[in-house]
C-alpha cells in the first residue's frame, strides 16, 4: 500500500510541476506578445509623425499630391528594436549606414558599417567586448516601406532578422565590464579602454581591422554621447573614421589617428569633428 501511495504522490507531483512549467511558458509568451503590441502601436505613432515632418521639410501639400511612401527612403537614423531582443542605434550619412547594437542582458554587442544601393544595405558587423560573444560576418538588409525598418536578406552568425524603427526608450543599457579581450598585449588591443574624455571604449581588433563602440556619462538613463569607430591598424598606427550614433544625443563625426604606445596605452591625435579624447588606457 505504501508503494502505491508513493507512486500516486509522485504522479501528482509530476502533474503539478508540468502545469507550473506550462503556465510559466504561457505567461512569458504573453509578456513578449504585449511588448510587441506596444512596439507596433509606438511605431504607428512614430511613423505618422515622421511622415508629417517629411512633408513639412519638403514643402509638400498632402491634399493635392498622392505620395507613394514606399518609394521614399528618408534618413534612416534612429532607434530600432529587433526580433533578437536587441537595441540598435542607427546613423545614416550619405550612402553609409552605421549602427551599434546591444542586448540588454549583455550577452552580445556589435557595430555595423554598410552602404545603401536602392533599397538594399550591404555591409559587415563585428561583435565588440561590451558583450560576451566574439563573432563577425556580412549582412545584406532590405529597407522596409518609408524606412520603417529592415529585414535580413542574407548573413551568417547573426540572430536578428527583423528591425523595427520606433521611439527610443528612456532607459538604455549602461556600461559594463569587458565580456572578452586581453590585457598587456601590444599586438592585440581588444578589450575595454577608458579615455581621458570620460568615455568607455570597447575595442575589437581582428587582424588589421579595428572597430569600437564608445559612450560617456549616463544622464537620465542615456549617455551624453556615444560613437562607433571603424578602420585599420598598420603596425602601431591606427587610422579610424568615427561617427556618433543615437544612443546618445550628439551627431558628430570625423577621423581619428592613433598610436599604440604600449600594451595598455593608446594616444590619439589629428582628430576632427569635435572628438575630445587624446588618450585611452586599458
Amino acid at each position: 500500500m505504501r508503494t502505491k501511495k508513493n507512486r500516486f504522490n509522485l504522479g501528482v507531483s509530476i502533474l503539478l510541476i508540468a502545469g507550473m512549467v506550462f503556465f510559466t511558458s504561457c505567461e512569458k509568451e504573453s509578456v513578449v506578445d504585449q511588448e510587441l503590441d506596444t512596439i507596433n502601436v509606438e511605431q504607428e505613432e512614430f511613423l505618422a509623425k515622421a511622415k508629417e515632418d517629411y512633408l513639412k521639410e519638403n514643402g509638400i501639400n498632402i491634399d493635392i499630391i498622392d505620395i507613394d511612401w514606399c518609394s521614399i527612403i528618408p534618413n534612416l537614423s534612429g532607434y530600432y528594436y529587433a526580433n533578437d531582443g536587441g537595441h540598435y542605434y542607427v546613423r545614416h550619412i550619405g550612402n553609409k549606414v552605421y549602427w551599434f547594437g546591444e542586448h540588454p542582458s549583455g550577452i552580445w554587442a556589435n557595430v555595423f558599417k554598410g552602404s545603401i544601393n536602392g533599397k538594399t544595405i550591404t555591409g559587415s558587423f563585428y561583435d565588440v567586448p561590451k558583450g560576451k560573444i566574439a563573432g563577425s560576418g556580412n549582412l545584406t538588409l532590405s529597407i522596409s516601406c518609408f524606412g520603417s525598418g529592415f529585414t535580413k536578406v542574407s548573413g551568417s552568425n547573426f540572430g536578428g532578422s527583423v528591425w523595427t524603427k520606433t521611439v527610443r526608450p528612456s532607459h538604455l543599457p549602461r556600461p559594463r565590464q569587458a565580456g572578452f579581450g586581453v590585457v598587456n598585449d601590444s599586438n592585440n588591443i581588444t578589450g575595454r579602454w577608458v579615455g581621458d574624455d570620460g568615455g568607455i571604449y570597447y575595442i575589437r581588433q581582428i587582424g588589421n581591422r579595428v572597430v569600437w563602440f564608445g559612450e560617456r556619462n549616463f544622464v537620465n538613463g542615456r549617455p551624453t554621447w556615444s560613437n562607433v569607430a571603424w578602420g585599420s591598424r598598420f603596425y602601431s598606427q591606427l587610422w579610424l573614421d568615427w561617427v556618433d550614433v543615437p544612443k546618445g544625443n550628439t551627431n558628430n563625426g570625423g577621423i581619428l589617428r592613433g598610436f599604440v604606445e604600449g600594451p595598455n596605452y593608446i594616444s590619439l591625435g589629428h582628430n576632427t569633428g569635435g572628438f575630445g579624447g587624446s588618450e585611452l588606457r586599458r
